[in-house]
């Protein structure tokens, strides 16, 4: 019996050989993927890498920009506020002064705060009255007038 347990045992042991055999082919094929995938996963880190490297280049570029086109807009706006308030201030100085000359105007009396210009040009100026104007003998009075008018804008200047 000996002999035959012996070759049952060399049997299993031969079978035990062909699974661990079929095992480690396996193995083998499962290890040289893994260092194939190993290959790939370096690969695709190096150009994650490289990739984030542009991204954050990038990013600064961008943060550069906007930084200048701020500082760029707010110089703008500080300028455009100030020639707004400038414009307020014109237009308010102008709205005084056309008040004072329709006052000037509408009671034929210099006004006051005047600079003396419309004072001076009404003092030089001869007051006609409307039935002065059509007694004239003709054109030369009135070329007179117009040339008295005129030396007295003239003295303006």
């Amino acid at each position: 019996m000996l002999p035959e347990i012996s070759i049952l045992f060399e049997l299993l042991v031969a079978g035990m050989l062909a699974v661990m055999i079929y095992y480690a082919w396996r193995l083998n094929e499962k290890l040289s993927n893994l260092q194939n995938d190993k290959a790939e996963l370096e690969r695709l880190l190096a150009n994650f890498g490289e990739s984030t490297e542009r991204a954050e280049a990038s990013v600064q570029r961008l943060k550069g920009n906007a930084s200048e086109s701020v500082q760029v807009l707010e110089e703008k706006v500080v300028k455009a506020v100030t020639l707004r308030d400038e414009l307020a201030f014109m237009i308010e100085r102008a709205n005084n002064m056309a008040d004072r000359l329709e006052k000037t105007i509408n009671s034929g009396r210099p006004a006051e705060g005047d600079s003396g210009i419309v004072a001076g040009v009404r003092k030089q100026i001869p007051l006609v009255e409307d039935d002065e104007i059509g007694d004239g003998d003709g054109d030369g009075e009135r070329s007179r007038k117009k040339s008295d008018l005129l030396k007295a804008l003239e003295g303006m200047r």
